[in-house]
């Protein structure tokens, strides 16, 4: 397996909702085969397509939280 991507964070929010597809053969996938925390806000996804068998993964990159001011 490879890390397939580590594009920023709105475009694999995006690309994580609506369903990536394989690299190799175009399938669109609908969940993940597994999901793991790596550190640092950093979860990788591993997928295998149904259609050809490639295995590939996905890399999010969480921003740092931001505290917001509480209205006054």
């Amino acid at each position: 397996m490879s890390l397939h991507s580590q594009a920023p964070l709105a475009f694999e929010f995006r690309r994580y909702l609506s369903n990536p597809s394989c690299p190799r053969c175009g399938n669109t996938l609908v969940a993940a085969e597994a999901s793991e925390f790596l550190s640092d806000g950093h979860i990788r996804h591993s997928w295998a397509c149904e259609s050809c068998g490639h295995d590939f993964q996905t890399a999010v990159t969480l921003a740092e939280s931001v505290e917001l001011p509480t209205p006054a």
